[in-house]
């Protein structure tokens, strides 16, 4: 039996109620789901409760899973929903380093440390700044090392609007970095 069709059974059981067969699958694809999560938010907080609700979602609407695509990619799509759903309900809340006053005495980051800490918030902003659509498509590709036909699927759209998706999300992003790296802060 592949995966898929135990994918298939255990969901099937878990529309019944069987929270065994659910938590097999939870166990099976936590991870991915996981990943994906983090490497939209960035953040890996948001990345567990992110992860926590698209399980429950998958649990509340196994019922509605039809095996018209793979399991993986309907939970996948939940993972996609959810994380575009969470930019939009996000309260913006300030990213800042410890830089001085108590933190320092506690023991601020070591020079080199502090630079790459800066750095790493730098690119977050700029992945942050993209359109949900482009980051979610620069992400499934660039770091989930996703096909163009199979985030097509996961996002409902065509190849060529992947494409597209992923050349301006490219192009902001590069606009974006351009004035760092002159000013020698990347």
């Amino acid at each position: 039996m592949s995966a898929e069709q135990d994918d298939r059974q255990l969901i099937a059981l878990a529309a019944d109620g069987d929270q065994q067969a659910f938590a097999q699958l939870v166990q099976r694809h936590q991870d991915k789901i996981f990943n994906l999560a983090f490497r939209y938010t960035r953040d890996r907080q948001d990345a567990e409760e992110l992860t926590q609700e698209i399980f429950f979602k998958a649990w509340r609407h196994a019922g509605s899973f039809r095996g018209e695509a793979a399991f993986a990619t309907w939970l996948y799509r939940l993972g996609i929903n959810a994380c575009l759903n969470q930019r939009q309900q996000k309260k913006t809340r300030p990213d800042h380093l410890p830089l001085s006053g108590e933190h320092a005495a506690e023991g601020a980051l070591a020079g080199a440390e502090l630079v790459a800490a800066e750095r790493e918030l730098r690119l977050k902003n700029a992945m942050d700044s993209l359109p949900a659509r482009q980051r979610l498509a620069l992400v499934l590709a660039s770091f989930e090392d996703k096909s163009y036909e199979e985030i097509a699927v996961v996002m409902e759209v065509s190849v060529a609007s992947v494409e597209s998706l992923l050349f301006r999300a490219r192009q902001n992003l590069a606009a974006i970095l351009r004035p760092l790296k002159r000013n020698g802060e990347l």
